[in-house]
């Protein structure tokens, strides 16, 4: 059923009147009288008696006028509903935030609140890389903020500062209290590596960083452990290696026990933390999120760069 043919029989039968119905919904009058016939015709009965004065409802059509106003009146909330769905939905970014990066999106956020008071900010924890190159793909995110690798074939990628990598060791090692340590520090220490792809970028970044140090490290298999869950921080701390990863914090108001996260030094040891977003992006509330992110970090290179994974070497 069209529901231009029910606001057509209620309004002719509000004024009685083809003509002044016609005029209020601001249309001639032979598309109006084809509505309520095709109405009639589709519902088998007569709504109105056409007379010389103008129209009178039917006894049928009395009984369907309540009827037609209620449904009517749904049709429009549906449509009001539709209509604010789609408003908040033009003000809204979808973001993907990468392990330790809250405090970074936090600083665009307060930005872009106080520049764009309708924008609403939808985030997501990203750590995959396969995870969030996908979800840019499909239009489920819109920004990711996170670490390479990203993929150049379907986005932009600026890079806003770089991060230092990080030793995670046992705090009973000798080492745990320094302030710095080289790679070369760690060559005796047992290399716990997480699956690579979860960070590809990060896992050959570090075997990358032996190789350039001369150390073949004796690495130990985590698949269902990391530096980020609680079974990779067991295996740290019962000394059964070292991670080398980034995006934990060196301080906390409640900081880790049984171990210790110390910068590593070497110039190479760091990552990009960069914001990406789907190639030829045409959305006004995307681009103006991009803006605040320019805002916070003006000194990043607005000119999208492709970002590879540095070249993986055996261990």
């Amino acid at each position: 059923m069209d529901f231009r043919h029910l606001r057509a029989f209620i309004t002719v039968a509000e004024e009685s009147s083809v003509t002044r119905a016609a005029e209020r919904l601001h249309i001639s009058q032979p598309p109006l009288s084809r509505h309520i016939k095709q109405l009639e015709d589709e519902l088998g009965i007569t709504l109105f008696i056409r007379h010389r004065q103008g129209v009178t409802l039917t006894e049928a059509g009395h009984r369907l006028l309540e009827k037609a106003r209620a449904l009517a009146s749904a049709a429009s909330d549906f449509y009001e509903s539709a209509n604010q769905t789609t408003r908040h939905d033009a003000n809204k970014v979808r973001l993907g935030i990468g392990w330790g990066l809250w405090d970074t999106v936090n600083r665009i956020r307060v930005a872009s609140a106080a520049k764009f008071g309708n924008m609403t900010i939808e985030a997501t924890d990203v750590m995959c890389a396969e995870q969030y190159n996908r979800q840019l793909q499909d239009g489920s995110l819109d920004v990711v903020f996170g670490r390479p690798y990203f993929d150049s074939e379907i986005t932009e990628v600026v890079p806003l500062y770089q991060e230092r990598m990080l030793a995670v060791l046992s705090d009973d090692s000798p080492l745990a209290s320094r302030k710095t340590l080289s790679v070369r520090d760690l060559a005796s220490e047992p290399l716990l590596m997480y699956d690579r792809h979860i960070t590809p970028y990060l896992y050959d970044k570090v075997l990358e960083l032996y190789a350039k140090a001369g150390i073949s490290p004796r690495m130990i298999p985590t698949p269902d452990a990391g530096p980020y869950n609680q079974a990779g921080l067991m295996l740290v701390a019962s000394g059964k290696g070292v991670y080398v990863c980034m995006g934990i914090p060196l301080t906390s108001p409640h900081p880790l026990s049984g171990i210790a996260v110390v910068p590593i030094s070497d110039d190479d040891a760091a990552i990009d933390i960069c914001v990406a977003w789907r190639k030829g992006e045409t959305s006004a509330i995307v681009r103006q999120f991009l803006n605040c992110v320019w805002q916070v970090f003006p000194e990043a290179d607005r000119m999208p760069v492709p970002l590879k994974a540095p070249s993986r070497r055996a261990s």
